[in-house]
């Protein structure tokens, strides 16, 4: 209980700006900063980069919370931590993405031309090469998510359908849009 009330005690003086008790308290629970970065792994995040982020996010708890339990905060700040983690990491895969400036290029048409119906029979004959291809390519599960969701299923039916989670369909469409944007370049 002594504890309790000295990690307490040195919340409330971080709180009120001492450095050095600020950095007290993180050292508490550096431990669990040690074994969330080692956990959630995401690349280019070295260790002493995640310590800063974790700082930072330990300097926005300590000025939101406002309660008197310790274990409540130390909730509170394993789940900013893990939240953080979390933005990271989609904005580690957000830079992965294809540029939308890339994307028109990959088309090589318009969107009017293609609502039109003005391609070319070339064109055509592309398109059908590349389902092709993607079908070939597909896994089982990729082929079967694909043709729900290209006749009209929401991800949502699919799920139920396949019995499956939402997760693994959007993965699957993940992989399925990755491997046709590399039939598409002629990668």
């Amino acid at each position: 209980m002594k504890n309790q009330s000295a990690d307490l005690k040195l919340l409330n003086q971080a709180q009120f700006g001492d450095e050095d008790k600020f950095m007290a308290l993180y050292d508490c629970y550096s431990s669990l900063v040690k074994r969330l970065w080692q956990r959630y792994y995401i690349t280019e995040l070295e260790f002493e980069d995640w310590c800063q982020e974790a700082q930072l996010v330990l300097l926005k708890v300590i000025y939101s919370y406002d309660g008197r339990d310790i274990h409540q905060f130390s909730g509170f700040y394993k789940q900013s931590l893990v939240n953080r983690l979390l933005d990271l990491y989609r904005s580690q895969q957000a830079n992965k993405r294809i540029p939308v400036e890339q994307l028109e290029l990959l088309g090589g048409s318009s969107n009017e031309e293609l609502l039109e119906g003005e391609n070319s029979p070339e064109g055509i004959v592309c398109c059908h090469q590349s389902i092709e291809e993607i079908i070939r390519i597909s896994s089982p599960f990729e082929r079967r998510v694909l043709s729900m969701i290209v006749t009209g299923k929401s991800i949502k039916n699919v799920c139920r359908e396949l019995h499956c989670s939402k997760r693994q369909v959007q993965s699957s469409l993940s992989r399925s849009r990755t491997k046709l944007v590399r039939i598409l370049t002629g990668e």
